[in-house]
């Protein structure tokens, strides 16, 4: 399982749908559709934290190796 698709299982778990988070965390959809089909590795930072702060989860976790 890659990045994008245990921060979409995180998500879900929290809210009953990716556009409820979006709305939100204050994404837009469109970028949190992107960031989840592309991995987030190529996110922008800010996003990155604006997701995690939201998910009360560790940005680091989805960069250590582990996690690749």
């Amino acid at each position: 399982m890659n990045r994008g698709q245990k921060l979409r299982n995180l998500i879900l778990d929290s809210y009953t749908s990716l556009r409820q988070f979006a709305i939100e965390a204050d994404i837009p959809y469109s970028t949190l559709m992107t960031l989840l089909s592309r991995d987030i590795g190529g996110a922008s930072f800010d996003v990155v934290i604006k997701i995690c702060r939201k998910l009360e989860i560790d940005p680091l976790d989805f960069y250590s190796e582990n996690n690749s």
